[in-house]
C-alpha cells in the first residue's frame, strides 16, 4: 500500500506533511472489498448506542480501522467484547476475532490520534488484567525509515474534515528518521 499523506490544517503545524487517514481508509476499504470483506456493517439495533457500524466483517472477524482519537480504541475494543460475549453475528457469523489497524508513531499526524505503540500499551495493560475475552490482533502501519518511497499526496476541497478530493497525485517522499525511537519522522516531499 502506498503511504497516503496530506498537508496539516491544525494550528501550529499548518502546511506540514502528515499522515492522511481519509486516503488511507479509502485504499484499505477498496482492497478489503476486493478480497470479499463486507464494509460498514450496521450494528444490531440493541447495541446502536455503541455506534452505527463496524468497518469490516467476514467469517466471524471484525476489522476496525482506527486512525481517529485515541479514546476510540477503547470504544472499538469494548464493543467488540460485547459482540463476542453476546454472540452477535455480522454477515452471518458470530464475532470470534477483532483486528484493529492503526498507524505507527513514526508518522506525523493530527494531535490526539491513536498510534500503534500507544495501542500496544493500552491493550497490554488491559490484557494483563483479563479485561477482554475476545481475541484481539493489533496491526500497525509502518514504513522504512531513511529511504525514498512512493506516496499518494491528496488535497481536499475543504481543509477541515473534508473527504472530497480536489487533487490526488503520486509522488515520492523521503522518510527521515526522527532523533529517537519515540520521535516522529520527517516526511520530505520530492
Amino acid at each position: 500500500m502506498p503511504l497516503h499523506i496530506k498537508a496539516s490544517d491544525q494550528a501550529g503545524i499548518q502546511g506540514n506533511t502528515i499522515f492522511d487517514p481519509v486516503g488511507t481508509n479509502e485504499y484499505i476499504k477498496a482492497a478489503f472489498i476486493h478480497d470479499g470483506w463486507q464494509s460498514n456493517i450496521p450494528i444490531p439495533a440493541p447495541y446502536r448506542f455503541l455506534g452505527t457500524d463496524v468497518d469490516f466483517a467476514k467469517s466471524g472477524i471484525i476489522i476496525e480501522i482506527q486512525f481517529s482519537n485515541y479514546a476510540y480504541l477503547l470504544n472499538n475494543t469494548l464493543r467488540s467484547e460485547l459482540f463476542f460475549k453476546a454472540k452477535t453475528e455480522f454477515v452471518g457469523y458470530q464475532t470470534n476475532l477483532v483486528i484493529i489497524v492503526t498507524k505507527a508513531l513514526m508518522f506525523p499526524a493530527s494531535n490526539s490520534t491513536l498510534y500503534y505503540e500507544q495501542a500496544v500499551n493500552q491493550l497490554t495493560a488491559l490484557s494483563k488484567y483479563q479485561v477482554f475475552d475476545v481475541p484481539i490482533r493489533l496491526v500497525g502501519l509502518f514504513e522504512q525509515q531513511n529511504t525514498i518511497v512512493p506516496i499518494i499526496w491528496t488535497e481536499y476541497s475543504s481543509k477541515r474534515y473534508s473527504r472530497t478530493v480536489n487533487i490526488r497525485v503520486s509522488r515520492q517522499c523521503q522518510i527521515i528518521a526522527g532523533r529517537s525511537a519515540r520521535s516522529r519522522c520527517l516526511l520530505n516531499l520530492l
